[in-house]
């Protein structure tokens, strides 16, 4: 699994994260009842930090200075996924996109 971060998104962690460190999961998205296009699926998912009580659970991989922590349903799961920052004004926040 190719795991990369923008330049944006590694700023962000450096600035947000005393230990460096982010944590990579797999979101589940329910079927859709409303009668449109958009079924059930998953994403990736990323937060700031690692769980001190979880960490023996996670792999870990260093990415330009980044310790990427994430379990292996992450890399059974996705081929590739890349962490970036969204928002607006003071509103930032991470986010993973998967493939």
């Amino acid at each position: 699994m190719n795991i990369s971060l923008e330049s944006s998104a590694r700023s962000y962690i450096v600035k947000k994260s005393p230990d460096k460190a982010i944590t990579l999961g797999v979101g589940k998205r329910e079927g859709s009842n409303c009668g449109c296009s958009v079924g059930a699926g998953v994403y990736p998912t990323v937060k700031l930090g690692v769980s001190p009580f979880d960490i023996n659970i996670y792999n870990k991989r260093d990415i330009d200075g980044i310790e990427v922590y994430y379990p292996e349903t992450v890399s059974d799961t996705f081929k590739a996924v890349t962490v970036k920052v969204e928002g607006i004004f003071f509103y930032k926040q991470l986010l993973a996109l998967g493939i």
